[in-house]
């Protein structure tokens, strides 16, 4: 039997979807502002909602991810096992704070973001609106995630 998977279309972006993704993003440039730039006393709390953001966001984009690839009749199981493990990637990036320095944990979770970037970017078979919302997401994550680490590792 033939693997028949939908063609990829040409699909504009609503903008419903970026305003939805632009919201999604806010909490990025603003945790990471308030730690850098803000006064001391909201540095701690806007750390801590940037990583937990990060943890939520990179979590979603592998769901997305197990969603794109549950759509086709015979879903690959490295892409969905890939989709997952980004959850848990997430979870340990996270749950390492406290155990290890704040640098790392900011660093892991860039490279996360990386990495899942680049496995959606080879991914066969998505929207091709996919990407470019994939690389907003990262984008903005891994901005805000350096401008943190930049100030943390001179702090």
């Amino acid at each position: 039997m033939d693997d028949v998977r939908p063609a990829r279309r040409a699909e504009s972006i609503p903008a419903a979807l970026w305003a939805i993704a632009l919201l999604a993003l806010a909490p990025f440039p603003v945790s990471a502002g308030l730690y850098s730039y803000g006064p001391a006393d909201l540095a701690r709390p806007a750390l801590t909602v940037l990583l937990g953001w990060s943890a939520t966001v990179l979590a979603f984009l592998g769901g997305v991810r197990w969603g794109l690839e549950t759509r086709e009749p015979s879903p690959r199981a490295n892409r969905q096992l890939f989709s997952a493990m980004c959850a848990v990637a997430a979870c340990v990036v996270l749950l390492a704070r406290g155990r290890a320095p704040d640098t790392w944990i900011m660093a892991g979770f860039i490279g996360a973001f990386l990495i899942q970037w680049l496995f959606d970017h080879h991914t066969p078979d998505t929207p091709r609106r996919y990407p470019l919302l994939s690389t907003a997401m990262t984008s903005a994550a891994c901005i805000s995630l350096a401008l943190a680490l930049e100030k943390a590792m001179h702090a």
